[in-house]
């Protein structure tokens, strides 16, 4: 049983790391511990480098009449920021384009490689990925937005069951003429 949510605490593991909580921890990114999903997103601007990781949306698509099953698209959306100081001759842009670089490495290795959340998935059908950059003020600032698709099957063990009552009893009786039937009692 796979849900979004479940794909996005996954996402979140492998993005922090296996060794996250080692001592001393070892982390899969850049970022080390700054690592949030949607509840715990810092708002310090001095958290640099800092991925922020939320359920962008889902798409599910019918198995087809006869069964509740689903092929299930899970977008989750990564986002990586990083921030470097200006320095002479634009070095700054530069060393902020290459740091991103290297974050965006690490995020699709941390996610690709992560047994986990692959364990749960049929496949990650694509990754788009989309650059930022902004060179006003003290520090240039890149960020990255990495859209995830990661496609797993649900069927009807992944919906609430139905809510029934126990079967006790079960009464056939016929509105024939003359009436016949009987009751047949479950609980001996």
């Amino acid at each position: 049983m796979s849900s979004s949510l479940d794909l996005l605490g996954l996402t979140v593991a492998a993005l922090l790391g296996p060794q996250a909580t080692a001592d001393p921890p070892f982390y899969a990114t850049d970022a080390g511990a700054g690592v949030a999903s949607p509840g715990d997103w810092p708002t310090q601007q001095d958290q640099y480098p800092r991925i922020k990781v939320f359920v962008f949306g889902e798409t599910k698509t019918s198995g087809g009449r006869g069964g509740i099953n689903f092929t299930v698209v899970t977008t989750i959306r990564v986002i990586g920021e990083v921030s470097k100081p200006v320095q002479i001759n634009d070095g700054g842009a530069g060393a902020a384009m290459a740091a991103l670089g290297a974050l965006n490495a690490q995020i699709e290795c941390a996610v690709i490689n992560s047994y986990p959340l692959t364990g749960q998935l049929q496949q990650f059908p694509s990754i788009r990925s989309q650059l930022a950059f902004n060179a006003d003020g003290a520090t240039h600032l890149a960020g990255i937005h990495i859209d995830i698709d990661m496609e797993h099957f649900q069927s009807e063990e992944d919906f609430a069951p139905i809510a029934s009552s126990d079967l006790n009893e079960l009464d056939f009786a016929s509105t024939a003429a003359p009436p016949t039937g009987f009751i047949v009692n479950l609980n001996p």
